[in-house]
């Protein structure tokens, strides 16, 4: 239950309406009980007074209809106020989630799948809502209003009341514990295997094609049938157990109507003419009660996968960030712009370092091509460079200062960088290019380097030029395509220090050299660092390093290194 304070503090966001729902709730079931109740009372008294005697019909008949048309407004306006409280309180904390999400990426998230951040970031705060709805309001709403009826029969008869108001407020304590037991023991399971279909079943979705491809969309079916046999199995218990709160709640309320109806015959109410029909207001008054604990054990019972999701919610947003931008310090360009001194890394979660007391300097302005065989750490020193994860010794400076002592956006208003992979959004092709700038780019501009990297026939396709859907994913986009649209972006970015990945990746040898041709007019007075296999144009970069398992095993320029005796350089211009 601990864990569930956390998203119960985030109710002050909506004080008021929360507060006023509750009060709306809570007259809409005092409206619905005293209808019953009075009802109850008028009836009788009306059949006792019979045709021959006097009886003042017009003060409960108001009252029956008052209540009644109460009971409407007020359950009526009682669902607008409190989820519309509800959907505040979780849009805020899906902000708040998103926010803690933001910082701990990569390097944290990518312990999950994307699949399965969806899930925690919908679903389970989508069964968050019931902790207001379902469980909180309801269980304060009955306390009172048992509270409430109490007094008001005790007016009546002090001894029925005191033992109906005893009688259910023991069941307000029981009925809840008991579902809440029996339902924790299901509930992870169920929040569980939902999690686990739902993030099967997007995967899925997401590799259809492939599966299609090369035939193994059967095997992922029956590991997705499986997950749903369990899940419907955990909702068929959860059914039968629902099932059972009902007819146990409907038992209890047949065995309090009887004994009311038994002792409220037997009772004192004066000599009122009309004290007979006091049985009558106090058995419906016990059958009225029911409404009140008629949906707690069901709500209860629900609890235990409304822990289960607050407790992967909280797994989420308590990590900590592995890197911090804790810095402010001003950028000013330097000579030496990047310096790396005895700088070692490892991944989190692995030992083998894939740098090794690597030390390079860089200079500004220059063009380097950083070559190494796949694993050799190329990568990670780019995404060192751009503190997705921290080494864990040596010193990396940019112009001369430690590079944990700029901020994130000072960080990344010098920098720009294109991973291997480039990441296209379900938008249109006009806002995944405008992704690339801060400030606001031209339509014009955008067709002109579309046009640059063979982009054209996109604007042609289905004549709608920029506004082209691209989808989830870039799904229309084949990935020679997706490359060139992350080049766009790179054209369309002004940051004076350009990181590029293998950013010639799946292109044929014209095509590379052409979009080699634009980089480096794009780069011609910014720094550009770029990691590649290729060895297209390599002669025209000002200095290349040759990183091998770690370190750096040679650095200079082309003719340099072509001359160099048994050299690596040497060695991989030979084989091609």
């Amino acid at each position: 239950m601990r864990t569930l304070l956390p998203f119960i503090r985030l109710f002050t966001f909506a004080k008021f309406p929360l507060i006023l729902g509750l009060v709306l709730m809570i007259l809409g079931l005092g409206s619905s009980m005293g209808l019953l109740t009075v009802s109850g009372w008028f009836l009788a008294a009306t059949a006792i007074a019979g045709l021959g005697t006097l009886f003042n019909f017009f003060y409960p008949s108001a009252s029956v209809r008052g209540l009644a048309i109460g009971r409407t407004v007020m359950r009526y306006f009682e669902k607008i106020v409190t989820h519309d409280a509800t959907f505040r309180i979780l849009s805020k904390l899906r902000v708040q989630v998103f926010e803690k999400i933001i910082p701990l990426s990569p390097a944290v998230l990518n312990r999950y799948r994307n699949s399965d951040l969806l899930n925690r970031l919908v679903s389970d705060v989508d069964t968050l809502d019931s902790l207001y709805l379902r469980l909180l309001a309801p269980f304060f709403t009955a306390t009172f209003v048992i509270i409430a009826m109490t007094i008001g029969l005790s007016f009546v008869n002090i001894p029925l009341a005191l033992s109906l108001g005893l009688f259910l407020l023991i069941l307000l304590i029981i009925i809840p514990t008991v579902f809440y037991r029996l339902g924790q023991e299901f509930g992870e399971h169920l929040i569980q295997a939902r999690a686990t279909y739902r993030t099967q079943f997007l995967e899925f979705i997401q590799a259809q094609a492939e599966l299609l491809l090369f035939n193994a969309e059967d095997k992922l079916k029956e590991k997705m049938s499986a997950t749903e046999k369990t899940w419907q199995e955990d909702q068929a218990k959860e059914a039968k157990l629902s099932g059972f709160s009902t007819a146990l709640v409907l038992f209890l309320n047949g065995l309090l109507i009887s004994g009311m109806l038994w002792f409220a015959s037997n009772a004192d109410f004066g000599t009122d003419e009309y004290r007979k029909a006091y049985i009558a207001l106090f058995t419906f008054a016990a059958l009225a009660a029911f409404e009140i604990i008629m949906p707690l054990g069901a709500a209860f019972l629900h609890i235990g996968q409304v822990i289960a999701a607050a407790e992967r919610v909280t797994e989420i947003i308590e990590q900590k960030p592995l890197v911090e931008f804790n810095g402010n310090e001003e950028f000013e360009t330097k000579v030496r712009l990047i310096s790396a001194k005895d700088l070692s890394f490892s991944y989190p979660g692995q030992e083998t370092l894939v740098l090794k007391n690597l030390t390079l300097d860089l200079e500004q302005g220059k063009k380097i091509a950083i070559l190494g065989k796949t694993g050799s750490g190329k990568s990670s020193l780019l995404q060192l460079l751009v503190r997705n994860y921290d080494a864990n010794q040596g010193q990396l400076l940019l112009a001369e200062k430690p590079i944990s002592a700029y901020s994130e956006n000072t960080l990344r208003n010098q920098i720009c960088f294109l991973t291997q992979r480039v990441h296209v959004f379900s938008d249109t092709l006009r806002q995944n290019l405008q992704f690339a700038s801060a400030d606001e780019i031209s339509d014009e501009k955008m067709i002109e380097v579309l046009h640059q990297v063979g982009l054209s026939k996109l604007l042609e396709q289905e004549g709608k030029g920029l506004n082209l859907w691209l989808g989830d994913g870039g799904r229309p986009l084949s990935g020679g395509e997706q490359r060139r649209l992350g080049l766009a972006r790179i054209l369309l970015n002004n940051a004076p220090i350009l990181l590029l990945d293998e950013p010639t990746e799946g292109l044929d040898r014209e095509t590379e050299r052409q979009i080699l041709r634009l980089i480096l007019q794009h780069a011609e007075n910014k720094t550009l660092i770029m990691v590649t296999h290729r060895l297209s144009s390599i002669e025209q970069f000002d200095k290349i390093c040759v990183i091998d398992n770690g370190r750096l095993i040679e650095e200079g320029d082309y003719n340099n290194l072509i001359t160099k005796e048994n050299g690596f350089f040497k060695r991989l211009i030979e084989r091609v």
